[in-house]
């Protein structure tokens, strides 16, 4: 489980090194902000797109292999970036970093489904999302570090060489769940009967219970990126809060998500009611973001308030991993996961277009209300998605049109 973690580790670390050197990106390669926001949403996109494909693949050759190889090629497109002059192949590199990150989400829920107790999965899946996000909390300011102290292409050089070591320590580790992902396998290829079956199995990707939990990740994911990209300007906008305490608040409010999430996994443990966990969390969460959206706060009580609005965010996470295992049939996991946690990067795209269109028009006081409304819809829209007592059906082809 820590290896696979270190993994998921890597692959949000990698992903943050880019933004940060921005304006070393501009000056060298002659490019605006708008190319260079673009590169960060071709590689969004590509992750999005081949995430479900990606799922489909793990579940047919083996979790382990893919993640490997997902790593391998993640960590020399980095590192590739720190060695070309060429902006286009700084795009393409982006693209093809974007595509290997996709195998991660769908390969690491597969190996620890298969691989760790059920009795301990809240607590892995808890310790897994924690590590994505210290791998994104720490990105920033070592790629900086190194930057200043090497230059960014030695610094984005040695992180993707750092990645390939932390590859190598998987790959010697072992496939930690290689007996029951054989069987898995062994399963999904009995379930599809070929290339052509397969095809017909995806059809319960398009069940009422996996839209609305794809739909769920996207709210989550436009909640919390509206956080993260807009909170501390509309605090400066409305209030005239001093940057340095807005900055302090939403550190707090991501410090304390990530031990939220390693809490969520010990409390996902000890329930089975996962749905009702997210509802009261989101709840919570959403009459805290409205009050601080509403009304001008002392700075001890915003980083208080926002604090316990970020503990309780990340309660939900491992809450949410556990609805979507519980739903995915034997031998699918790969795909299902592959299929929903692209809504994140839907939502992850949309909320802070939206949300800049709202500021640039002297509207900052809905940044908080209508994050605060997307989590009233993502508490909807898990109270109403029946918490699965078994696995959803996939479809055979001589039952599909009954």
């Amino acid at each position: 489980m820590g290896l696979v973690s270190s993994g998921h580790f890597v692959s949000h670390f990698l992903t943050l090194t880019l933004p940060p050197l921005f304006p070393f990106l501009r000056a060298d390669f002659d490019l605006g902000y708008t190319e260079l926001g673009l590169i960060m949403t071709l590689y969004a996109a590509a992750t999005g797109i081949f995430q479900v494909p990606m799922g489909m693949f793990v579940d047919r050759n083996g979790a382990f292999p893919v993640l490997l190889t997902g790593l391998t090629v993640l960590c020399l497109s980095i590192a590739g970036i720190g060695l070309t002059n060429s902006p286009w192949a700084l795009g393409a590199l982006a693209v093809l970093a974007g595509s290997a990150n996709s195998v991660f989400h769908p390969a690491n829920y597969a190996i620890l489904g298969s691989a760790v107790n059920p009795s301990r999965l809240g607590r892995a899946f808890g310790i897994h999302t924690f590590a994505g996000h210290f791998g994104n909390a720490l990105a920033p300011i070592t790629i900086i570090f190194l930057a200043v102290t090497w230059g960014w292409r030695a610094a984005l050089v040695t992180v993707g060489a750092m990645g390939l070591m932390v590859t190598a320590a998987i790959f010697l580790s072992g496939d930690p769940g290689e007996g029951e992902t054989q069987a898995s396998r062994r399963s999904a290829r009995a379930r599809d009967g070929g290339n052509n079956q397969e095809l017909n199995s995806l059809k319960f990707l398009f069940s009422s219970p996996l839209l609305k939990l794809f739909l769920f990740f996207v709210l989550t994911a436009a909640a919390s990126n509206g956080m993260q990209t807009f909170s501390v300007t509309a605090l400066v906008m409305l209030f005239d809060t001093p940057l340095v305490t807005a900055s302090a608040a939403l550190t707090v409010f991501l410090f304390a998500s990530s031990i939220g999430i390693l809490a969520g996994g010990i409390l996902a443990d000890s329930t089975s009611r996962h749905d009702l966990v997210a509802a009261s969390a989101f709840a919570l969460t959403a009459a805290i973001i409205a009050l601080v959206g509403s009304v001008a706060l002392p700075a001890f009580l915003l980083i208080l308030l926002l604090g316990t609005a970020g503990l309780l965010q990340g309660v939900i996470r491992p809450a949410r991993d556990m609805l979507v295992h519980a739903a995915a049939p034997e031998g699918a996991t790969g795909k299902v996961f592959g299929f929903v946690t692209t809504g994140i990067n839907v939502g992850g795209a949309l909320m802070p277009l939206l949300l800049g269109w709202l500021v640039d028009r002297g509207a900052a006081e809905w940044v908080f209300w209508l994050i605060a409304l997307v989590m009233v819809l993502a508490l909807v829209t898990v109270l109403t998605t029946r918490q699965p007592t078994e696995p959803i059906k996939v479809p055979q082809e001589h039952d599909s049109d009954t």
